[in-house]
Order: C-alpha cells, then sequence, then structure tokens
C-alpha cells in the first residue's frame, strides 16, 4: 500500500455504510423479513461507498 493517497471517510460516511451493512446482515439471515434485492444492494451500495470515501478526499 505504499504511495497510496486514501484517507479515512468521515465518520457520517462510516456510519451509512454500517447501516447498510446491518441492513444486508439482518436480511440475509432472515432476522427481518427484505426483499432480496434490497439486501443484495445494501451490499453493493455499502461496499462501494465505502471504496469511494476511502480513496476520494472530503467524502
Amino acid at each position: 500500500m505504499r504511495g497510496s493517497s486514501g484517507k479515512a471517510p468521515k465518520e457520517i460516511t462510516w456510519i451509512i455504510c454500517l447501516i447498510l451493512y446491518v441492513v444486508a446482515l439482518a436480511g440475509t439471515f432472515g432476522v427481518v423479513r427484505l426483499d432480496g434485492n434490497i439486501v443484495q444492494w445494501s451490499w453493493i451500495i455499502g461496499f462501494g461507498l465505502l471504496l469511494l470515501a476511502v480513496r476520494l478526499r472530503g467524502l
């Protein structure tokens, strides 16, 4: 990771990603009944947002 210019995401971005992760986990393990698309997109959006937040300054 030498030469990486990424920074830690802002706290609000991290919390949004955490909420999306919890939604995805709850839907996957049947804790709550959610449409499969919501569960799948929670994983995708949460992870994508976290990746962008690490690479882009101010997100």
